[in-house]
């Protein structure tokens, strides 16, 4: 999905970093960049594809909220007490799915068959709130 966001982006200053890692080895990623957008499968109950922006505050404590056992609040916050240099802005997406646990190189057919509006929509809210850095940092 990041992937395809970052194709349909076409941003040259915008890195790409794929990594399945959880907690600070997530935050780690995003240290020394100014913005960064971090998207994850969820098992919600929802429709399959569907694409919902968090706020850091919806993360949770629990480790089983998002996919890869990731408990991204803690981290951030522990991050922060550490003076970690994080972005500035930190954007969240989620992407509903049936089952985050088994992994794969493909997608489910119901994820494939969202892909392009998942993608698109996720595109169009960076493309959106996306402007050049002040200080000239690279986004992630």
């Amino acid at each position: 999905m990041a992937r395809r966001v970052h194709e349909l982006l076409g941003d040259p200053k915008a890195d790409l970093v794929e990594a399945a890692v959880a907690g600070l080895k997530t935050v780690q990623l995003l240290t020394h960049y100014d913005r960064g957008v971090i998207i994850d499968s969820i098992c919600d109950g929802t429709e399959v594809g569907q694409v919902r922006r968090l706020r850091e505050e919806e993360l949770g404590g629990g480790c089983a909220w998002l996919s890869h056992g990731l408990n991204l609040r803690l981290a951030l916050e522990l991050a922060r007490q550490l003076s970690l240099p994080l972005p500035q802005e930190l954007l969240i997406y989620v992407v509903a799915v049936k089952d985050p646990y088994t992994f794969g190189e493909q997608f489910t057919p119901e994820v494939e068959r969202a892909l392009p509006a998942a993608a698109g929509r996720i595109a169009g809210e960076l493309a959106a709130v996306s402007g050049p850095s002040a200080d000239g940092k690279r986004s992630a």
